[in-house]
């Protein structure tokens, strides 16, 4: 087997720099190539050409940094039947592998190279603003959440002190009350507005918000969870139990969200809107997400 391995240079504030060795070290005797990234999406761009240049050769690609980089790297192997992820996470949200308990069950790399792989699935958001489809391993979300990530952004872009801080206040003030229609396999999920919405096949997102707590990456189906406008205080009421994954545990709370599980979503707006696809930013105002069973094949180290 080739291991490749994507090496985010920049991931977790300097880490991966700091794995470099070890990393080099572990995979000495193996079959292996260490390519490290150096600008956005080219990871997905690597991984791809790599693979349609080895269509005959078994390859483990290790995703060496945070969701961004996972992401990347799971959109460069679909398609691809003779490739395997593997997930070496040293990024700083790490949302994704909070799936499986949590980044320290990938952080051996002894464990890690011997893990057995499984199919998961994915989910391939399309529409008329993206070039092509693009595929989510974790959590897609829009509307609050979505708004703060993109006004955090733009602030930090122009060099402002606390700019997701910032960015938290405009969305309290402005991003409560958003003019989104999700329908679910052909049902409608709201008919006014919304606070938010995840479209999962991961459980955790924005570093510590369990947003779907019965997500099952491997069923062939996708957790939808929106939660309809509220009051501030009503908002502020849900975040520790939005946060622990107890939002549908508690009458009071799961009167006013919708949670389904299916296999195709559609995303209208009657203007583009931000949203977070495993926190990649993109703009529309449609899109269609459907599940992809068995998209890709992950490794799993043993617990």
């Amino acid at each position: 087997m080739k291991h490749l391995i994507i090496l985010n240079g920049k991931a977790g504030e300097g880490r991966a720099e700091e794995k470099n060795e070890s990393i080099r070290k572990a995979f000495s005797n193996l079959d292996s190539e260490i390519h490290t990234t150096i600008a956005p999406k080219e990871a997905t761009e690597f991984v791809k050409n790599y693979l349609n240049t080895h269509k005959d050769e078994k390859v483990r690609v290790y995703a060496c940094g945070g969701d961004g980089t996972i992401f990347e790297v799971a959109n460069g192997l679909v398609g691809f039947n003779n490739a395997e992820l593997a997930i070496y996470p040293i990024g700083t949200g790490n949302d994704f592998v909070k799936y499986y308990g949590g980044a320290e069950r990938f952080l051996d790399l002894e464990k890690l190279i011997k893990a057995e792989a499984k199919q998961i699935d994915l989910s391939k958001i399309s529409g008329p603003s993206l070039d092509e489809p693009i595929y989510s391993i974790n959590v897609i979300n829009f509307g609050f959440d979505a708004i703060v990530g993109a006004v955090g952004n733009k602030y930090k872009d122009q060099g402002k002190k606390d700019p997701y801080g910032k960015a938290i206040k405009v969305a309290i003030m402005k991003g409560r009350f958003n003019k989104i229609k999700v329908t679910a396999d052909g049902e409608a999920l709201n008919k006014k507005s919304l606070l938010l919405c995840t479209i999962a096949q991961g459980r955790f997102v924005g570093g510590k918000f369990m947003c779907a707590p019965h997500s099952i990456n491997d069923d062939g189906l996708i957790d939808v969870c929106l939660l309809r406008t509220r009051s501030l205080f009503a908002f502020l009421g849900i975040l520790t139990p939005y946060t622990e994954g107890k939002h549908l545990d508690t009458p009071k709370h799961r009167k006013t969200l919708e949670y389904r599980q299916a296999k195709t979503i559609t995303i209208d707006a009657p203007k583009d809107i931000d949203v977070c696809v495993d926190g990649e930013m993109i703009v529309g105002s449609h899109f269609d997400v459907e599940v992809v069973p068995g998209a890709i094949k992950l490794a799993i180290p043993e617990e």
